[in-house]
């Protein structure tokens, strides 16, 4: 186990020197002497708060989740109905370099996904659609009788389609943008007149 932390600030810095490093340049690359060299420190320092690349790594995926969660969170802010929903899906879109890098973190450790990482972020963000959609309907904002999961599901697979292909694809991302926003406005603009066609 690693040492007692000296300085929460140091280990913060690491991990998100870690984080810049396994965005940009995968999880191979991603050693405790590539993250050193990342933070500008000896790999002494990020032996000290981390015994090994898996406790370093998971802690990187805890900060990913975070800095997704509080991009959602932002988005949402003290919306209700299909305005969050609407917010929510936004907040996880990589339509900038924070969330491109979130997205480029859950791709290089997809296959090592564990506490922290996208699953349990999906979940959460999930159950926030689920409550928001729910508000929709009783505000009269969405039919009564709507299918909340198969809807969650939509949502869920535009977001997670759209995130992994702009974190695998550099050179289409901002064209990808692009048709992410029309893709998203429609949806939402088709869920919308579901209520008045009702």
């Amino acid at each position: 186990m690693a040492k007692k932390i000296r300085d929460p600030r140091s280990r913060q810095h690491i991990v998100e020197a870690a984080w810049r490093l396994l965005a940009t340049r995968g999880l191979g690359a991603t050693t405790m002497r590539a993250v050193a060299a990342e933070a500008g420190v000896s790999t002494g320092s990020v032996t000290h708060y981390f015994e090994d690349k898996a406790e370093l790594i998971n802690a990187v995926l805890r900060h990913n989740g975070k800095v997704a969660a509080q991009r959602v969170v932002e988005a949402v802010g003290e919306r209700r109905g299909l305005d969050a929903v609407q917010r929510a899906t936004q907040g996880l879109l990589p339509v900038d370099e924070e969330r491109l890098t979130c997205w480029r973190v859950w791709l290089a450790s997809w296959s090592d996904d564990s506490s922290g990482g996208f699953t349990e972020g999906y979940q959460v963000w999930r159950s926030l659609l689920r409550r928001h959609l729910n508000e929709a309907v009783a505000d009269g904002e969405l039919p009564d009788g709507l299918d909340l999961p198969h809807e969650i599901g939509v949502l869920g697979t535009l977001v997670v389609g759209t995130g992994l292909l702009a974190g695998s694809d550099m050179s289409t991302r901002d064209q990808l943008r692009r048709r992410a926003r029309r893709i998203f406005n429609e949806h939402f603009a088709r869920l919308a007149q579901q209520r008045s066609s009702v």
